[in-house]
This record gives structure tokens, sequence and C-alpha cells, in this order.
């Protein structure tokens, strides 16, 4: 089985030329909301941040792709579903290269109007660990975090292992209400076997991208019932 979409760049390339990807993807953000204008809860951009990548693998699977392909892959899925639907979308990496903790936060505290969502994929050494989990740190990223799980459980009835809070570098490092997903466990034979189909990864990005669209159209109704 292919991955649809894959990019092999050299570790160079992040070194060197990730920093100048980043300053031109947000310079395409010039009508976000600066300062929170529409008020707190307001977003138009989403930050998609794909885990791991280049020499960072992470997790192993019992059989077939590593983590930093399939969150590549189910954060690319996801970037284009909310892009059909009019959001902007900054991704951390479209491609097979490391990325830094640093860089990844970066790219969402630069942009005013924006909200963060990291994928990545589950491991135990208790093989029978299963289920979906997202973490959250700060309170304004709970009801995103709530509406995600509740949508991604639902994809391919894993076990719901809830919300919770935790001191993610991610997360602790993140202006903007962040959030962080792990979509199942790859060490579980059976759990593992669903993700690495390309048909269980879209219908994750789908619910994923339709949790996020459903807390932006919240807030909106929300703001125009008070005018």
């Amino acid at each position: 089985m292919e991955l649809p979409i894959k990019f092999h760049f050299q570790n160079l390339f992040s070194k060197l030329l990730l920093p100048v990807l980043f300053a031109v993807a947000l310079a395409g953000c010039s009508t976000t909301f600066v300062g929170g204008a529409r008020g707190t809860g307001y977003f138009d951009t989403v930050v998609i941040d794909a885990g791991h990548g280049g020499f960072d693998r992470g997790a192993k699977p019992v059989k077939g792709f590593y983590e930093k392909d399939l969150t590549l892959d189910t954060a690319r899925r996801v970037a284009r579903k909310l892009r059909e639907n009019g959001l902007h979308v900054v991704e951390t990496r479209t491609g097979d290269y490391f990325v830094t903790l640093d860089q990844r936060v970066t790219a969402s505290n630069r942009l005013s109007g924006s909200i963060f969502v990291s994928i990545h994929y589950n491991w135990d050494k208790r093989k029978k660990a299963s289920g979906i989990e997202t973490f959250y740190l700060n309170p304004n990223s709970s009801r995103l975090a709530s509406r995600i799980q509740s949508e991604m459980v639902a994809t391919y009835h894993g076990q719901d292992r809830g919300i919770k809070s935790r001191k993610l570098y991610v997360l602790r490092n993140n202006k903007r209400p962040a959030v962080l997903c792990e979509l199942g466990f790859i060490s579980n034979s059976a759990e593992n076997g669903k993700v690495q189909s390309s048909q269980t990864r879209q219908k994750l990005a789908e619910n994923i991208a339709k949790a996020i669209l459903a807390e932006r159209a919240s807030f909106l109704s929300q703001t125009a019932n008070d005018r």
C-alpha cells in the first residue's frame, strides 16, 4: 500500500529553508484578525501539525507505515478538507523532514486568530493498549479537544480514552488554543490494522475537520446572537 501523499526531503532542507517556508506561509495571513478583534475564541486559521518526521520516525507499528508517515498523510487530509471549507491552513511540515518542537509552536504563536491541532498515533509496550485520546492544557482549548475527541471516537468506534490535560511542549508553549490528538495505538495489532488503511485515515481526517468547523460555527453563531 502506498500513501497517497508522500514527499522526501533531506534534513538539510529543514534546517536551512524551513524558517523561510514558515515566513512565506505566514505572509499570506494578513486577513487574520490581529489581537482577537472579533473576540476571544474567533479563528480563521488552523495550524495543522504532523507529528515527527525525517530521522524522527515516531512510533514503530506492528506492521506497515511508521507514525511519521501516518501523521503526515492524516494531517494533509485534514488540511485539504479545511481549505475546501474556506479556512486558511498552515502546515508545520508537508514532507518527510524533521521540524523542531519550537518551530511547530512558532508557526502557531505568530498568528492571531488561529488554533493549533497536532496529529499523532500512539504506542504502548502493553500490546492490548488501545483507544483514542486528545490532550489539551489551557481551559480555552478544552471545548475544541472535546469536539475533536467525540468525532474521532466515532470514526472506527475505538475505545474512548477521553480528553486529558497534559503539559506537553507544543501545548504549554502555545499562545493559541491547542490540542494534540492520539488517533490510535499502532502497537496494537487490531488498531494498527485499522489506521494503516487509507480509508480509516480519510474518515479520521474528515471527522477532525468536522469538529474544527463545528467549533468555529459555534463561535460565529454565538457572536451573531449577542448582537
